[in-house]
């Protein structure tokens, strides 16, 4: 009991519930899945956006946390979840901020914009500032859903339970152009990845990395092939075959790593 009580004050410091500012819409009855957000787990973002619903779809920005507008938005940061089991608080939040959960299962506000949301459909962000629809496009999405749409007007916005999982999502055979989808994955401007500049940086890593790889090559070659030809100048033909094969080894390393920059810089 005495290792506990110090425990338990260590939780209440760190975790800091935030109290449900408003009454969040209820759930799809039909869901079977009431109550589940209240398993998730929060952090406190700031913004400035008055009276942000629950399950509304947030974005980074330059003046903090704002509702995604952009169909398929790779700034997301989350959704808004005031009814989170545990809201963690990494900052000194002011009242502008507001919990958020970027993972896990959450209510999200929808739309069937795009066409009636069934369970297991990709979703992704809209022109509909926080509301989600159904994926059409390669893109970046937010995570499946967890359940159907009831409302059949485009314009009417409906919350249901979704799995959140923040990827890339390519609905091309993976095997074609693989190298295309990883790069670009790489290259996606997200919240947490590489600046565009990425492609310039592995392209420039690759050409060093092929003019090094020759080099040593090369250099092993010259000095072998001088050692042999000083051991038996009989058979200068054909160390000077081998040495000539293994510039051309050389030559084709390079080759191939400046194709390979030079395919990157294309994507």
């Amino acid at each position: 009991m005495h290792l506990l009580l110090p425990f338990l004050f260590f939780i209440a410091a760190v975790f800091h519930p935030v109290p449900v500012s408003a009454q969040s819409p209820a759930p799809n009855p039909a869901s079977g899945m009431e109550g589940l957000a209240t398993f998730g787990v929060a952090r406190m973002v700031e913004t400035s956006v008055p009276d942000l619903k629950d399950g509304a779809i947030l974005s980074a920005s330059d003046n903090g946390a704002v509702l995604s507008d952009i169909p398929y938005d790779s700034q997301v940061l989350g959704i808004v979840s005031r009814d989170a089991g545990i809201i963690f608080n990494t900052t000194n939040s002011t009242g502008s901020a507001i919990p958020i959960i970027s993972t896990g299962e959450v209510y999200a506000l929808v739309s069937v914009k795009n066409g009636p949301i069934k369970k297991g459909d990709l979703l992704a962000t809209s022109t509909n500032p926080g509301v989600a629809v159904k994926a059409l496009v390669p893109g970046y999405v937010l995570g499946t859903a967890k359940e159907d749409t009831t409302v059949q007007n485009p314009d009417e916005i409906e919350k249901i339970a979704i799995d959140l999982n923040l990827h890339y999502f390519n609905s091309k055979s993976p095997f074609p152009g693989s190298l295309s989808d990883i790069m670009k994955i790489a290259m996606f401007p997200t919240k947490d990845g590489p600046s565009p500049l990425f492609k310039y940086i592995v392209a420039g890593l690759v050409v060093l990395g092929s003019f090094f790889l020759g080099f040593v090559s090369f250099s092993r070659t010259a000095a072998k092939g001088v050692e042999a030809l000083g051991r038996n100048p009989a058979a200068s033909k054909i160390i000077y075959l081998g040495i000539i094969f293994n510039v051309t080894i050389v030559i084709a390393i390079i080759l191939a790593g400046l194709t390979v920059a030079f395919l990157i810089l294309r994507i």
